[in-house]
């Protein structure tokens, strides 16, 4: 008994914030540094050699524990270690303490397939794919066929690409967020009905810009919004309940000369085209076989392309355009034998609210003539001299009108 109130005594000597108690069969350690806890638990309660490695001796946790008379204390103690990872081995009746890193097992992994209502799976992966960004892997597949997912287990996981069915393997936690999310991304695509009207407009001097003699039209009968004062020049914005009753309007104008009406139903985000037209010959390199010279003929087409791809927001659509007419002629100077082919082309890109009708412009054609008028046996000053300019634009009346269910 003596001997034991002699150890007390000596522990309280560590610090005054380390507490060491033996009460009978009883000991309690309270806030002791690890290393200084150590000491104590294998000089007074174990009573065996030791070796402490230095990773240890730098190490700042402090022990806490509480011994009963009941409990086993070098199993107590043992254990106790083993949950700050900290191991020990025993050789030739010394122990070795020292740390180890704990090596977590691969979680267990699930497969999960999953047939998709409206949305196609590249979409899918695509979108789960950048929703789980942080820790994300990527599977190897020959195929190709894998995308990132989230998962510990980076050589297993997987999610398909391709095919008619989506298909994940990762952890259960993982397959319960997908699920989550598929019926909030598997949703049916919006669509819109894009309708458009390509005219040629002829103008001269006194009429202005195909844009203008559209305004002067339209201002009458709608109100309408100059792209100008949004900091473009070539475009008319507003809203109207049909395309019809321009196409109705400008008929009317022989200035007007209706090239393509195409009507296209288009998925957000998918890209429609139109085109009408033919191919034209045209000739090409020469080519010797057996010292026989070959000449090849390559197909040019011309006519009217007109290309959409929409993105559609709850506010607004943004329309991407391409509409191009191209036109050949006879060629007078150059090759000859080959046609002269002439290209007119507009890309852009339009933000529209539902129903919004627009009109672009920008690809005019100048033509200067000089003409003499007078009696070929009067002398020249008695004729009269004409110079007329005049120009050909392109323009795109548009109409965009959202699916409705």
């Amino acid at each position: 008994m003596m001997k034991l109130a002699k150890s007390v005594v000596i522990c309280l000597l560590f610090s005054s914030y380390n507490q060491v108690y033996a009460k009978g069969t009883d000991f309690e350690v309270t806030a002791m540094p690890l290393p200084d806890a150590i000491g104590v638990l294998w000089n007074q309660v174990l009573h065996k050699p030791f070796m402490l490695s230095p990773d240890l001796t730098l190490d700042t946790r402090k022990l806490t524990l509480h011994i009963q008379p009941d409990n086993d204390e070098r199993e107590f103690i043992i254990r106790y270690l083993d949950n700050m990872h900290i191991r020990v081995s025993t050789k030739k009746g010394i122990d070795y303490l020292y740390p180890y890193q704990v090596i977590p097992q691969p979680p267990k992994l699930y497969t999960f397939t999953y047939i998709p209502k409206f949305r196609d799976v590249a979409y899918l992966a695509s979108v789960l794919g950048t929703s789980f960004t942080q820790n994300s892997a990527v599977s190897s597949s020959a195929a190709g066929t894998s995308a990132p997912v989230i998962s510990d287990n980076q050589e297993q996981a997987f999610m398909s690409t391709t095919g008619d069915t989506f298909v994940y393997r990762g952890t259960a936690r993982n397959i319960a967020q997908i699920k989550a999310l598929l019926p909030e991304i598997d949703v049916r695509a919006d669509q819109i009905d894009v309708s458009a009207y390509v005219f040629e407009v002829s103008t001269d001097e006194r009429n202005g810009s195909g844009l203008q003699l559209a305004a002067k039209l339209l201002n009458s009968r709608f109100s309408i919004n100059i792209g100008g004062r949004q900091g473009y020049g070539n475009f008319i914005q507003f809203n109207s309940p049909s395309l019809d009753a321009l196409y109705e309007l400008f008929r009317t104008d022989n200035r007007f000369s209706l090239v393509s009406s195409p009507r296209l139903r288009v998925v957000s985000g998918q890209q429609s085209s139109f085109a009408v037209g033919a191919s034209v010959p045209t000739l090409g390199s020469v080519s010797y076989e057996n010292g026989t010279p070959v000449q090849s003929v390559t197909y040019r087409n011309t006519g009217v392309t007109f290309q959409v791809k929409p993105v559609i927001t709850q506010n607004l659509v943004s329309m991407n355009i391409n509409q191009q007419m191209s036109d050949y002629a006879e060629t007078t100077t150059g090759v000859n034998n080959s046609p002269t082919f002439t290209n007119r082309q507009i890309i852009t890109n339009v933000n529209m609210k539902d129903g919004d009708i627009i009109v672009l412009s920008g690809l005019a054609e100048n033509k200067d003539s000089n003409q003499n008028t007078g009696l070929s046996f009067l002398p020249k000053s008695w004729s009269t001299k004409s110079n007329q300019k005049s120009n050909t634009d392109l323009l795109i009346v548009l109409q965009a009108k959202k699916v409705k269910g």
